[in-house]
């Protein structure tokens, strides 16, 4: 008999993951912190966020999501500010973030990311974009 099973993960078996690589991570930059945030709305739900976090001197945000209902109003924009001048307190230089080209290249470009990578195409037509931004 096998002695491990790979299945179908639960959220909580995919949360088991993600604090198992911030543990083996951690090895190598134990100062490593999480920097993410939610926005809720009048009603107490979650409208918007980032799951993002600080190794050394790098904020890798890993997601960025704002609600179709509350998009134009900037939260994208304050989420990823809030990212930038947390991280730079904490001694990080540098930003980075990953993009599909259905998502928002435009956006990181217009705060003033810059492409570092992509590939073409990647998930049907669209590219996947690699974007840096220097922090001062």
């Amino acid at each position: 008999m096998e002695p491990y099973a790979i299945l179908p993960a639960t959220e909580e078996e995919v949360e088991a993951v993600h604090a198992g690589l911030r543990a083996y991570n951690r090895n190598y930059c134990p100062d490593a912190e999480d920097l993410s945030r939610a926005v809720r709305d009048e009603a107490g739900r979650v409208v918007a966020g980032t799951d993002c976090f600080r190794m050394g001197t790098l904020v890798l945000v890993d997601v960025l999501w704002v609600d179709e209902s509350c998009r134009g109003q900037g939260l994208g924009a304050r989420l990823l500010a809030a990212a930038e001048t947390d991280g730079c307190r904490r001694g990080a230089r540098r930003v980075e973030r990953n993009t599909f080209g259905f998502q928002a290249p435009g956006f990181y470009e217009k705060l003033g990311y810059r492409l570092i990578g992509s590939v073409e195409p990647s998930v049907g037509d669209y590219g996947h974009y690699y974007y840096a931004k220097e922090l001062t």
